[in-house]
């Protein structure tokens, strides 16, 4: 299974990475210390996280491959994932989209980078 990146989406997040880097595709659902709610009754909502490899990944107990490379998933969020999925960049909103072959999955995928937050609390795993 693997995530595709369109080359403006790739542009943006690629200059953001290091070998330390981990990608997740976290659904907003409280669960894990990187959700921070859980609407899920009321919508369907993803971020894309970026954690070092050192800070705790225990509930992205999936994978995707892709292009910059391994993104991990909660594996019972895969119900609203299809294996075509593709992220993309709109310029003219500044968001990325998360998508399948036949709907937009998350129209505004939030980019949060949180690592050097998260790094200076106890989500290190030792």
């Amino acid at each position: 299974m693997e995530i595709k990146f369109t080359e403006d989406a790739l542009n943006k997040i690629k200059p953001k990475l290091d070998d330390h880097t981990v990608m997740l595709l976290s659904y907003a659902d409280g669960v894990g210390p990187y959700s921070h709610h859980g609407l899920v009754a009321l919508q369907i909502e993803f971020d894309f996280i970026l954690i070092t490899d050192k800070m705790d990944k225990k509930d992205y107990d999936g994978q995707y491959d892709s292009e910059p490379g391994p993104i991990y998933y909660k594996s019972y969020s895969k119900e609203f994932l299809s294996d075509n999925l593709k992220i993309a960049f709109q310029s003219n909103f500044n968001v990325l989209t998360l998508s399948d072959d036949s709907e937009t999955i998350e129209d505004n995928l939030q980019l949060q980078d949180l690592r050097e937050y998260y790094s200076r609390k106890v989500f290190l795993v030792s």
